[in-house]
């Protein structure tokens, strides 16, 4: 795979960026398109949350000029993140399709609904109480074996944490230009 730009000192970046970008789509889908998230979704944002620092860390440290064992090791962590969120993801998906139990009270259920307003006035709210067994939409459409968001998430989890552990293996690639000084 020589083709492929990432190493263990560009992969931070990357894994900032698209970190980013999926809360950053996360966060559309919540206010423009009213999709509150549900107790288990909140719980793959965390995931984010805690690889966004990890990339700005091991950016920072690779500007100070960190040793190549140390940028393998941030990407080693960021892997380990990717997979937990891969693994939380997985489980939502599976919840949804009835295959795995999943956390007590995140069924929107009788008792979760508020008792201190109108029903007139809940039917007005663009958000609705969210259900962690309940996947807003599927791909393809229509299906109830689709993929989910959590589903999409898993699949992404998954590939950065490949893409992380990938990244730790290889050493820097070899200067692109003549003024950029090459190192191991």
């Amino acid at each position: 795979m020589s083709w492929m730009p990432l190493d263990r000192e560009r992969w931070p970046l990357a894994a900032l960026v698209i970190t980013a970008a999926t809360l950053a789509c996360a966060y559309v889908l919540e206010i423009f398109f009213y999709q509150a998230p549900c107790q288990m979704c909140w719980w793959q944002r965390y995931v984010y949350f805690v690889a966004g620092p990890v990339a700005m860390a091991a950016i920072a440290v690779r500007w100070r000029g960190a040793a190549p064992w140390l940028m393998s090791l941030f990407s080693v962590a960021l892997g380990l993140v990717f997979l937990v969120g891969f693994f939380i993801a997985t489980w939502h998906a599976l919840f949804e399709w009835s295959l795995v139990p999943g956390p007590e009270g995140c069924v929107a259920s009788a008792g979760a609904i508020p008792t201190d307003i109108k029903p007139s006035e809940m039917l007005s709210r663009p958000i609705a109480i969210p259900s962690c067994k309940d996947a807003l939409w599927r791909l393809p459409f229509g299906t109830d074996w689709g993929l989910s968001m959590a589903g999409l998430n898993a699949l992404l989890s998954l590939f950065l944490a490949a893409l992380s552990l990938f990244s730790a293996t290889r050493p820097r690639r070899k200067a692109d230009t003549a003024n950029e000084p090459a190192h191991a």
